[in-house]
């Protein structure tokens, strides 16, 4: 530090404030460049080891997963949350809990050990999950997850699955289409049934008679897609479906294909999740719904090094009507 000091030409308490990330205006910031730029030349970093014990204040955050280190999507979590906590000078554990919940404590118990200043719980669905007991211990925020008891969270952060799925339903019915198939997940889901209600509340601020409406349900796969199409087309003769999410609609676009019809002169498609090198690379390009995780993870990272404010401890993110090219109006004759 005193060698920082002599070659930026300030004192070592002035390096001291710059190192350890004080921004309330101690230091100029044309100083806190020339002692940064200092520091990189004379390859100078910080022992956050000892900080810690001087400071009494950990550099590192904790992250209990589920369904994101390796999913199509949720990875983002990760992003969002690392890009915050890696800016303030801190840096990220993750551990996944990879076959249940309850996985976690032992990593909890580590965490706590090694005096991190948060613990995220952070998963790929939206759902209720098991906690540690020990969390109480440290600040705990949940992204894209919530505890039994949402009391004892400082902060849940959620996507708003209801508001994205009026939206993709919204968007079916201001191109002309009232004979319209929702092709969920899971009926006992979460994000299954706010979407279905924003599809039914879209449905009927529209004026859509109920009666003219599809439903039909599967597992988020591309093969369940394709099935639940084919029992739409048994129920009647649906010009748009509205999926569950992209895999799902590809799953669609190809028993559409079989059935001979195509996307979206006879019959529209729209997707949810707006996946990475699915939704904008099959063809035709997939309308859909982009879930908010980057942002999700973000905020997340956010809140533990802001003020927090009282609305801060229920927090939902917009989901993005994305539109394509396989949203059109309705063929002017069936042509089933």
């Amino acid at each position: 530090m005193m060698d920082v000091a002599r070659a930026a030409g300030v004192s070592q308490a002035t390096v001291s404030y710059v190192i350890n990330g004080r921004r309330d205006g101690v230091v100029a910031e044309e100083t806190r460049k020339r002692v940064l730029e200092a520091a990189t030349a004379l390859n100078f970093r910080p022992n956050r080891a000892a900080q810690s014990l001087r400071l009494n204040q950990s550099f590192l955050v904790g992250i209990v997963a589920r369904g994101i280190v390796i999913g199509p999507f949720g990875g983002a979590i990760l992003n969002g949350i690392q890009k915050v906590v890696h800016a303030a000078g801190q840096l990220c554990m993750v551990v996944d809990a990879m076959d249940d919940w309850a996985e976690g404590d032992e990593a909890v118990d580590s965490f706590l050990a090694q005096g991190v200043s948060a613990i995220i719980y952070a998963s790929g669905a939206p759902l209720t999950i098991h906690t540690s007991p020990r969390l109480s211990e440290t600040r705990g925020l949940f992204v894209n997850c919530w505890p039994a008891d949402r009391a004892s969270a400082e902060a849940v952060i959620l996507a708003d699955e209801y508001g994205g799925g009026r939206a993709a339903a919204a968007a079916a019915f201001a191109a002309g289409h009232t004979d319209v198939a929702f092709l969920g997940g899971d009926v006992n889901e979460y994000a299954c049934i706010e979407r279905h209600r924003g599809f039914l509340d879209a449905a009927r601020a529209a004026g859509i008679d109920r009666d003219r409406l599809f439903q039909t349900n599967g597992d988020y796969k591309i093969a369940s897609g394709y099935e639940a199409t084919e029992r739409a087309f048994k129920q009647g003769h649906p010009t748009a479906l509205v999926c569950g999410n992209d895999r799902m609609a590809l799953g669609a676009i190809l028993a559409l294909h079989a059935l001979g019809l195509e996307v979206p002169r006879d019959v529209s498609v729209i997707g949810y999740d707006d996946q990475a090198e699915l939704a904008d690379q099959i063809r035709p390009r997939l309308t859909t719904v982009a879930l908010p995780h980057f942002e999700m993870g973000e905020r997340a990272g956010q809140l533990l090094f802001g003020s927090p404010q009282q609305d801060d401890t229920e927090i939902t993110l917009p989901c993005r009507l994305i539109e394509r090219d396989s949203l059109g109006a309705p063929p002017k004759a069936a042509s089933f």
